[in-house]
């Protein structure tokens, strides 16, 4: 039974989300994309974290220019250290 709290992680301890309505999987996403060296490797990862986030809200298509706000969110939620070419 101790074992399993020692790997427990509870919401609580945890860093809080910069936009939660993206959820701890995409920031982790983020989080993970700072780390990558290669800027070509980064460009296609960002590319994929674009894509999952649009289809996470399709209803964002129907705002003008909604491809430019979800690039927006990326680079909220890297705290604009993130160098890709979007």
């Amino acid at each position: 039974m101790t074992q399993e709290r020692d790997v427990m992680e509870y919401n609580s301890e945890r860093s809080d989300l910069i936009i939660p309505e993206y959820g701890r999987n995409i920031h982790n996403m983020v989080d993970y994309a700072l780390t990558i060296e290669d800027r070509e490797e980064r460009n296609k990862v960002v590319k994929a974290i674009i894509s999952v986030m649009g289809q996470l809200f399709p209803y964002l298509r129907d705002i003008e220019d909604y491809n430019h706000k979800l690039w927006d969110h990326l680079y909220i939620m890297s705290d604009f250290k993130l160098d890709v070419d979007s």
